[in-house]
């Protein structure tokens, strides 16, 4: 069978160690079971729809990399060790504390699930249709994007006076009333012609995040 990145560096490395690190990696994937494995920043890392958590094997001691700030919430169950707000360093002339590698990865799966979870609120508003190049319209989504799904490009699902629409809110460079850049959505040909809307018209909008 094919040896994964992480077990090619495992074996890499001192033969003492090796026993830590094949335990850190079975201990992480018992978590994250259908996690892809790689090599990231020189070391191995699990990932699920982003990097969840790294290891590296250092001379003296083992590093557990998690990121995100989440070692805050086991500044009782970390004291003695050398650590960081994302990091901590496992001796190896003490025992590695496996239970908790289990726990700050079970915290950073549910620190992605929780980001990435879809904003369930529907939007509503009247927006003008503006004409794009090459015959296109689109609306504008009158609400700051980043703040309200926290990120810059947002599928959804919409409706343009009732009509369905599986899209996208993107940026594209354009300016509002305000002079602020602007994220849109396209309104198709097809619907502008069902509903007999041109731009400059105005149209019911309601916008959900989908998946």
């Amino acid at each position: 069978m094919t040896q994964t990145p992480i077990e090619d560096y495992i074996f890499e490395q001192e033969l003492e160690v090796q026993p830590v690190l094949l335990e850190v990696r079975k201990t992480i994937l018992a978590v994250i079971p259908d996690a892809t494995e790689k090599i990231a920043y020189g070391m191995p890392t699990f990932w699920q729809g982003e990097n969840v958590i790294h290891f590296a094997a250092f001379k003296n001691h083992l590093g557990i990399y998690s990121g995100d700030l989440s070692l805050l919430l086991f500044m009782d169950r970390i004291e003695g060790y050398k650590h960081t707000k994302g990091a901590i360093q496992f001796p190896y002339d003490k025992e590695v504390d496996f239970q908790l590698i289990t726990d700050i990865t079970r915290w950073r799966v549910e620190t992605i699930e929780e980001k990435n979870r879809p904003n369930e609120q529907v939007y509503q508003f009247a927006a003008e249709i503006h004409e794009a190049d090459k015959g296109g319209a689109y609306v504008i989504f009158p609400y700051d994007v980043r703040e309200e799904f926290g990120k810059g490009r947002v599928k959804v699902h919409a409706t343009f006076d009732g009509e369905p629409y599986d899209g996208s809110i993107v940026n594209m460079g354009k300016k509002d009333a305000k002079g602020e850049v602007a994220y849109i959505i396209g309104v198709l040909k097809a619907i502008r012609t069902k509903l007999g809307k041109q731009p400059g018209e105005s149209v019911d909008v309601t916008i959900q995040e989908r998946l």
